[in-house]
């Protein structure tokens, strides 16, 4: 009787290559993925930073501005006549409605009121109001009251990114 020699097996078949090559495809498509995620991820990052540091820019700006106009005294709310801002702001209630652009070339603006440069397609937008000092939620009429709320609001192409409020005497 003679035994018949089986074929020694050398390199792969084409069905151990299939699987090879999907694995490792898959493998690819996964870290790709996580990579995507990841960069969506740090873009909102940056925005949502760059929207809060234009907040606290408008805030720092406040802490050095006077409860009252100089000049006028309590008497006016919101800015006086003949001034423009910023270059005129000089008392807390001048930055009521205030709106400073990239759209129209006013903005945004940093704590020593001077333009920031390559902010393209941010805003910001500040609101001042006079609340009651028991119920700091409760509005009172402008000039009312010794507390005020002021509220910045940063827009990037015209989404809101970041809202800053905070509550000083007046």
């Amino acid at each position: 009787m003679t035994r018949r020699k089986t074929p020694i097996r050398r390199g792969f078949w084409l069905v151990e290559s299939a699987i090879a090559i999907a694995v490792i495809g898959i493998g690819i498509v996964a870290v790709a993925g996580s990579h995507q995620s990841w960069h969506q991820q740090q873009v909102v990052s940056d925005e949502l930073a760059t929207g809060m540091r234009l907040a606290k820019e408008i805030r720092e700006m406040t802490l050095i501005l006077p409860s009252s106009d100089p000049v006028t005294g309590t008497g006016v709310w919101g800015v006086e006549g003949g001034e423009s801002l910023p270059v005129d702001l000089d008392d807390l209630d001048d930055l009521d409605d205030a709106v400073f652009s990239d759209s129209d070339g006013s903005g945004p603006i940093d704590a020593t009121r001077e333009l920031i440069i390559g902010m393209d397609g941010w805003e910001q937008q500040v609101t001042v109001e006079c609340v009651d000092p028991f119920d700091v939620m409760q509005s009172v009429p402008d000039g009312t009251s010794d507390t005020i709320k002021i509220e910045v609001i940063t827009l990037h192409d015209g989404n809101e990114i970041a809202r800053l409020v905070w509550i000083a005497p007046r």
